[in-house]
């Protein structure tokens, strides 16, 4: 008896220890995603043809974000080498099988300062929206379900935000997802706007 009790304690010490070990060392808070439709900037370069177009809408993640580290990798003077977002959207449009649209899509963020006030910003094309929607205008305020986040670093979720409760989008019976249709602020026109507002991605 006292040996089986033996054993138990060594194991409940052993799994208290694994869980210190992977306890992530970055602290992260988050603010709700900003989730806003917003047209496509209009430029006009003084050596190029003029071409009449029509501004269409993207829908515009934007997350505030501070991150913490401990001293030995610089507190708040350091910076995370590497950062993921995982962004989920729910539009309020079904499938055949009365499964709403999930759109999903995943960032990395690099040279994440700790102690400051940075901003994520992502992107989804008008032509996924109207394809998926199958209507030429989109609406963030109607036409989003919901939406949620997850901040991943060496493996582990560290943070996160969602419109509504719970991990709603790994319902697969309630959801059909449409993967990969997330982009960064440099593979849009919006790519030459607001400086160093947002933190830098990674290059595929």
């Amino acid at each position: 008896m006292k040996s089986s009790i033996l054993v138990l304690a060594a194991l409940s010490l052993g799994l208290s220890g694994l869980q210190a070990q992977t306890a992530p060392a970055v602290k992260v808070k988050v603010s709700a995603p900003k989730v806003i439709n917003i047209q496509t900037p209009q430029f006009q370069a003084g050596n190029t043809p003029n071409r009449n177009w029509r501004p269409k809408e993207w829908l515009e993640f934007d997350t505030e974000l501070q991150i913490t580290l401990p001293p030995a990798a610089g507190g708040r003077n350091g910076s995370l080498s590497s950062m993921t977002v995982n962004y989920y959207v729910a539009l309020n449009a079904q499938t055949k099988d009365n499964k709403y649209h999930l759109l999903k899509g995943t960032i990395n963020y690099v040279d994440v300062p700790a102690g400051e006030r940075c901003h994520a910003l992502a992107y989804i094309t008008p032509s996924t929206l109207r394809r998926i929607l199958e209507k030429d205008q989109f609406t963030a305020a109607s036409d989003v379900k919901a939406s949620a986040i997850e901040i991943v670093v060496d493996g582990q979720v560290v943070g996160g935000e969602t419109s509504i409760p719970g991990k709603w989008w790994e319902k697969t019976d309630a959801f059909e997802a449409t993967e990969n249709v997330v982009l960064p602020r440099k593979e849009t026109p919006f790519d030459i706007l607001w400086g160093d507002y947002d933190l830098p991605t990674k290059s595929k």
